[in-house]
Order: C-alpha cells, then structure tokens, then sequence
C-alpha cells in the first residue's frame, strides 16, 4: 500500500513540478533555487496525502460485497449482511438513485463501509 501510494504521489507530483517549471517567464519562475524548492516542497506534501488518504481512496473503488438482509423504503433504512460476516446498516441516502427501487431482500449488492458516530454504515450501495 505505502509503495502504491507513493507512486501515486509521485506522479501527481510530476506534473505539479512540470506545472511549475512552465512559468519560467514569471519572476520567481526564473530562479533555480525556487524551482527545487517547489519540486521538494510538492514530492513531500503530495507524498503525505496520497499516503493519508490513499486507503480511502482504494476502499471507495473497490469496495465489499454482501446480501440485502431487509429493506424498508418507507421508513427509508434496513440491514445487509456482508461476506465478510456480520450486519451494516443501511440507509436510503446511500443507494443509488437508480437502484432504490430495485433494492429487496436476498439481493447482491456492492458498497464501500464508512464509520459514523453511531458506527460503521454502508455507503454507495449498488446492485451487482
């Protein structure tokens, strides 16, 4: 994970430095000093956010998979049981517009897993 993320950040950082090195007409764009300065100072805090929120990130894309267990519309909440074992809560908020009317029990559904004040909650529900 740390390698991922720090290429990541690494070529985010390339392109910020490319971004730099283009404006050379400006005053500060001029001095070498400056330069090397902005390609360490972007490696490094890049770096740091691709690290911090590079778990994140990998989580929303791919996310876990598990079964409908029930759903309300009507009260807008209900339960899922994921593969990995154990319950979620679910909310109407966090299935996607276009499968909430699709969403009933013993259906297959793909998510990503966010901790609330009040727990962990499934969140970007969609069908598979």
């Amino acid at each position: 994970m740390f390698f991922r993320a720090f290429i990541t950040s690494g070529l985010i950082a390339s392109l910020f430095i490319a971004l730099i090195f283009s404006l050379g007409e400006l005053p500060l764009g001029n001095s070498l000093m400056y330069q090397v300065l902005a390609t360490f100072w972007s490696i490094g805090f890049l770096s740091i956010i691709g690290f911090i929120y590079g778990r994140k990130i990998k989580r929303n894309f791919r996310g876990e998979t598990g079964t409908i267990k029930w759903f309300d519309p009507s009260k807008g909440y209900g339960f899922l049981i994921r593969d990995k074992g154990g319950d979620l809560f679910v909310h109407l908020r966090s299935v996607q517009t276009q499968d909430r009317r699709k969403l009933k029990e013993n259906t297959r559904v793909r998510y990503s897993v966010e901790n609330t004040e009040k727990g962990p909650q499934a969140e970007n529900i969609r069908i598979i």
